[in-house]
């Protein structure tokens, strides 16, 4: 079912969107809507034993919930989520209407504008960023993204993340929306389309994408594409996706003259868009007015069937929130070659660089990665974050005979006994006799 695109309810402005050290998204648009806001935040009620200063929210559509997320009091503290009653609990024949589109790819991301269109119209009427990037079909603590609990959990993937090692003095690292919550129950799950979506996936030409609307930091709830998360998980790969993320604050900066303040800019997400940038749109004075509902927060009802066990283990390969903040920090994107030679001809300097690279290339599955890893655990001394983590990435190789080689001849050069060199060895020690567990 196709439905008109309305030129006047969903808008393309000509801002030019800045992506420079944000080489996690490759495409990106701001868009004018004027919606009916029946997709929307509400203020709910704040249950009995949470922080006053937190604030509790539900994502509805057409009043039924997709998700609970109880806002931390300080952007360094985790939320806590919890999962809606499922979208086909709401009637939604636009994301039917959508589905050809995300399905059959497109050359440039303002060609799928017309097909989002309906869905757009859902929200409320604002100013919008539409993003397209790859996803981790998984929730940033470990798991398979389908795999979340019914109940208010603390969700790593919504705070910064505090990086504090050898290459990092307290640093807190914002993570884009690279991790998947679902809104859908998990007895929807066909293994046949997961199967299409494998195939899919693995031919030539634009790839079918998923959509999801941005919650926080690195956090988004995936409307549609669950079996195409579960065919990437399966595969190893990532999920190409447009996120629709919301306005949610200003910029400001003092006017001496007047000693009032201007908005200098407008901030979606990881994403900042000049004012003057906005063509002349009315911008409002709160940029994200919730609608107040005093009903409480409710529980979730996905968690209906237990899923394959082939999922939950594929989720597992993808990176944590924190391993991810070291991709986000060192400022990379998928490495080429060139790149890693010279992060590899001197990697004293570009430490950061390749500790970045070998999450990146553990969670697609490079045949780079062994290669990388093994040059990397030569860096250093025991007390080498870049060391340990390569140790980390070698003793998951279990089989291979170069890194069997390779931690043979860590033990042979041991002079002394681990003890003596500290707990740093110990731990590298024990890293590489997991090798055989």
């Amino acid at each position: 079912m196709k439905m008109p695109w309305s030129r006047e309810a969903v808008r393309i402005l000509p801002a030019n969107i800045d992506l420079t050290g944000q080489p996690w998204c490759r495409e990106a648009l701001l868009l004018h809507v004027r919606g009916t806001g029946v997709l929307r935040w509400e203020r709910r009620l704040l249950p009995a034993n949470a922080d006053p200063y937190e604030t509790p929210l539900c994502l509805t559509l057409r009043g039924a919930p997709l998700l609970s997320w109880l806002a931390a009091v300080c952007e360094t503290s985790e939320s806590w989520l919890c999962t809606g009653w499922g979208l086909d609990t709401a009637e939604c024949p636009e994301l039917d209407a959508l589905r050809e589109i995300l399905n059959g790819g497109f050359a440039r991301l303002e060609d799928a504008v017309p097909s989002l269109s309906p869905l757009l119209e859902l929200l409320p009427k604002g100013v919008y960023v539409l993003a397209e990037s790859d996803v981790y079909p998984a929730d940033g603590c470990g798991q398979f993204f389908w795999n979340v609990s019914d109940c208010l959990e603390p969700s790593p993937a919504t705070g910064l993340v505090c990086l504090a090692d050898d290459d990092y003095d307290y640093k807190y690292e914002r993570i884009p929306p690279k991790f998947l919550y679902p809104s859908q129950r998990r007895s929807q799950l066909d293994m046949g389309r997961v199967d299409y979506y494998k195939e899919r996936l693995q031919q030539d030409g634009p790839p079918p994408h998923g959509l999801a609307v941005y919650v926080t930091e690195g956090m988004s709830v995936l409307l549609d594409g669950h079996h195409k998360a579960a065919a990437a998980a399966l595969l190893g790969r990532t999920l190409p996706c447009l996120t629709v993320l919301r306005l949610e604050h200003y910029q400001l900066r003092p006017l001496a003259e007047s000693r009032s303040w201007e908005r200098k800019a407008a901030c979606f997400g990881p994403f900042t868009v000049p004012i003057g940038d906005m063509n002349g749109i009315d911008l409002s004075k709160e940029p994200w007015k919730l609608i107040e509902n005093s009903a409480p927060l409710p529980e979730g009802r996905l968690a209906d069937i237990e899923l394959p066990e082939a999922l939950l283990a594929a989720g597992k390969r993808y990176p944590t929130a924190e391993g991810y903040a070291l991709v986000s920090a060192a400022r990379i994107g998928y490495p080429t070659d060139r790149e890693l030679e010279t992060w590899l001809a001197n990697p004293g300097l570009y430490r950061p660089q390749l500790r970045g690279a070998l999450v990146v290339l553990r969670d697609r599955g490079d045949f780079r990665l062994k290669d990388t890893a093994l040059r990397c655990a030569t860096v250093g001394d025991a007390h080498c974050s870049l060391k340990a983590e390569a140790f980390q990435v070698l003793a998951e190789l279990k089989g291979d005979p170069d890194v069997e080689a390779f931690f043979i001849n860590y033990f042979v050069r041991l002079e002394e006994p681990p003890g003596i060199h500290g707990s740093a060895q110990n731990d590298l020690t024990q890293i590489a006799h997991s090798f055989w567990d």
